[in-house]
């Protein structure tokens, strides 16, 4: 049923909508997460009829003929836009007919970017990360070339959901993971469903990682362990904007704070290893530093920075 109404939107769509109908859809769109989802799918389908049309030896010639056999297609799937036509081009999708599609996707310092991607799923992307995005017909593909990325994955278990990081790979369907790339190591935190997880440099079979369960990888050793739930709101809490510190040392705290901003913590070795605790605002660095230097006994000092921010030192 909702395939069937995304079909007759992406049509609507297609002709051009009104203010009532834009205003429409976006109602229904809020109404469900999975709306968006089939929404995505039906347009996919929609652009899949110049790509039928192509394969089926119809080549450009003098363009007239083209363009009237292409508005007759369109006319017929606004004809048939809840019917026979569009179940099939969905359901198409489903057995693997779908467009090769690649997508890098960059954020910068500082920036947290949702992103809807074209199956449906949707990655919540961190602060400074790279991802590559690679959708074929028989794989959805995205590597972690650095940073860290949430993906609620859509179900399809004939087009696996597979995320690499290094020699790492995490495959899922229909479930929901974290991944952080940190130079040759990885961590995996699951928040719903399970997840599969080995290393190309390995021989050792996949381990299975489920909801309430983090992995830590590094060359040669997985640890997979139970996590409790402040140590899942400590890691994930980036996705709200916060940093929550869960007895982490002064040096750690500051280096999490250093990935979402410009202005950059310095913190003096003698009180690296201090333990300091409480939450923050990512980009409340001067919060953040006062706070921190009271619980250790230090004091803030501030200096202009080389680049576009500025330091901040936590000294003795």
């Amino acid at each position: 049923m909702i395939d069937e109404i995304a079909c007759r939107w992406a049509a609507s769509i297609d002709r051009g909508l009104d203010r009532d109908e834009d205003a429409r859809l976006a109602a229904w769109l809020e109404e469900d997460q999975r709306h968006r989802g089939a929404l995505l799918r039906a347009t996919a389908a929609l652009g899949l009829l110049d790509r039928v049309r192509a394969l089926s030896g119809r080549h450009d010639g003098d363009g007239a003929e083209e363009d009237g056999t292409l508005r007759r297609d369109r006319r017929h799937w606004r004809r048939w836009g809840g019917g026979a036509l569009a179940a099939a081009l969905v359901a198409g999708l489903g057995l693997g007919f779908w467009p090769d599609r690649t997508e890098r996707i960059d954020t910068r310092i500082g920036e947290i970017r949702r992103m809807p991607l074209a199956d449906g799923s949707v990655a919540l992307v961190n602060s400074g990360t790279t991802l590559r995005l690679a959708f074929t017909p028989s794989e959805r593909h995205i590597d972690v070339r650095k940073g860290e990325a949430w993906f609620q994955v859509a179900h399809n278990p004939k087009r696996p959901f597979v995320v690499a990081s290094g020699p790492y790979r995490v495959q899922a369907v229909g479930t929901a993971f974290d991944v952080r790339r940190e130079g040759e190591a990885a961590r995996v935190v699951v928040t719903k469903g399970v997840v599969k997880i080995w290393s190309v440099d390995s021989a050792d079979p996949p381990r299975r990682v489920a909801a309430g369960e983090w992995a830590v990888l590094h060359p040669g050793r997985m640890a997979v362990r139970a996590m409790e739930p402040q140590a899942s709101d400590q890691q994930l809490a980036w996705r709200e904007g916060r940093i929550v510190l869960d007895d982490m040392t002064l040096g750690q705290a500051a280096a999490e704070f250093n990935r979402y901003n410009n202005d950059q913590l310095e913190v003096a070795p003698s009180l690296a290893g201090r333990r300091v605790v409480g939450w923050f605002r990512i980009y409340d660095v001067d919060g953040f530093a006062a706070a921190s230097a009271a619980m250790v006994g230090g004091r803030v000092e501030r200096r202009e920075g080389p680049g576009n921010g500025d330091v901040t030192r936590i000294v003795p």
